[in-house]
C-alpha cells in the first residue's frame, strides 16, 4: 500500500496564496520519498499573522518557484494515491485554488483526514488539534507549523491506526471507524467525514468556489505604487516636455489607469476601489493644477 501525505502553509488567509509544501510517500509502513519547497505565491502578500505562525516572509520565497513550476513535479508524486492530511479540507481547498487559478489539470486522488480519524479514534478528546493528537499517541511534532513537520505527523498517525486496526490499507481504517474517504478530481473536491455519530467535521460536498481578495489583487503594493508613482510624476512634470507633455501626460494616465485595473480587478468590490484609487489621484494632481486650462 502506498500513500502521500501533504501539506501546505499559506501567506495569508486566501487559499490560492500557498507559500510551501511537503510531501512525505509511504509505500508498506516505510518512508520511501520526501518532498519540501517554498512557493512564490501569484500574489506576493504575507499576513502577518500567517508569517508569526509558519515563520515564512515575503524575502524567503522571492526567488522560490511559483506553483505551476513545481506541479509537474508534484503531480507526479500523488496522481492516483491517497493524499493524506490533517484537516483536510484546508490542504484540498489549496491545491484546488492553485490548480484552478493557474488552469492546471485536476490530478485524481482519494482522500484520508487525520483529523476526522482522530475524532473517530478518541472521541473523548475535546480538540483534535494536529498537536492533540499527536501528543495523544506519542509523537514529537518538533516544528508546530512547518509542512514537512506536519506531513511526517499525518504519518505517524496513519500508521498508528494501521496498527491499532490491524488493517492493510487506508479504506479498512475508514471502514473499521466508520468514515467517507474525501475525493479531489476535475473541479470537485468531496471531504472526509464521518458517516455518523458526531457532527460531521466538514460540510459534504465541497464544489470549488474561488474566494476573492478584498482589497488586493494581481499587483501587490509596492508594485502599483511603483507604476502609479510614474504615472503621475509623468502627469505633473508633462510642462518640462514641450511638444511632447501631451504625450508624457497620455502616457502617465495610461500607466496609472491600467495599475489600477491590475490591482483590483478580481477583487471583490473592483470598481468601488478603483473609483477611489483613480478619485485620489485625481485629487492629488487637481492640487498641483494639472490639466487645467491656463488663465487668460
Amino acid at each position: 500500500m502506498e500513500y502521500v501525505a501533504i501539506d501546505f502553509q499559506t501567506a495569508n488567509r486566501w487559499h490560492k496564496s500557498a507559500c510551501s509544501v511537503a510531501l512525505v510517500t509511504v509505500k508498506d509502513g516505510k518512508i520511501i520519498d520526501t518532498f519540501y519547497s517554498l512557493i512564490r505565491p501569484g500574489i506576493l502578500h504575507f499576513d502577518k499573522e500567517n508569517t508569526a505562525l509558519h515563520g515564512i516572509t515575503k524575502e524567503m520565497v522571492k526567488d522560490a518557484p511559483y506553483f505551476d513550476e513545481l506541479w509537474p513535479l508534484i503531480k507526479e508524486k500523488i496522481n492516483g494515491k491517497t493524499l493524506v492530511a490533517h484537516y483536510a479540507k484546508f490542504d484540498m481547498d489549496v491545491l484546488a485554488e492553485e490548480l484552478a487559478g493557474n488552469e492546471l489539470a485536476f490530478p485524481s486522488c482519494p482522500v484520508f483526514c487525520t483529523c476526522v480519524l482522530s475524532q473517530a479514534m478518541f472521541p473523548e478528546m475535546p480538540h483534535h488539534r494536529l498537536q492533540d493528537v499527536t501528543d495523544k499517541i506519542g509523537f514529537n511534532l518538533e516544528q508546530r507549523y512547518n509542512a514537512m513537520a506536519h506531513a511526517r505527523a499525518c504519518v505517524a498517525i496513519v500508521e498508528y491506526a494501521l496498527k491499532a486496526t490491524g488493517a492493510e490499507f487506508l479504506q479498512d481504517v475508514a471502514d473499521a471507524y466508520h468514515f467517507h474517504l474525501g475525493y479531489i478530481g476535475k473541479d470537485i473536491v468531496t471531504d472526509c467525514e464521518l458517516k455518523y455519530g458526531r457532527a460531521r467535521a466538514y460540510d459534504s460536498d465541497f464544489k470549488l468556489q474561488r474566494s476573492k481578495p478584498i482589497t488586493y489583487s494581481d499587483m501587490d503594493n509596492k508594485e502599483y505604487l511603483k507604476y502609479w508613482g510614474t504615472g503621475v510624476v509623468l502627469m505633473l512634470s508633462n510642462k518640462l516636455f514641450g511638444s511632447f507633455g501631451d504625450a508624457a501626460f497620455s502616457i502617465g494616465y495610461l500607466l496609472i489607469l491600467i495599475a489600477t485595473i491590475l490591482r483590483f480587478k478580481d477583487t471583490q468590490k473592483p470598481w468601488l476601489y478603483g473609483v477611489l484609487s483613480i478619485s485620489f489621484t485625481l485629487g492629488i494632481l487637481g492640487f498641483f493644477d494639472v490639466g487645467r486650462a491656463p488663465k487668460k
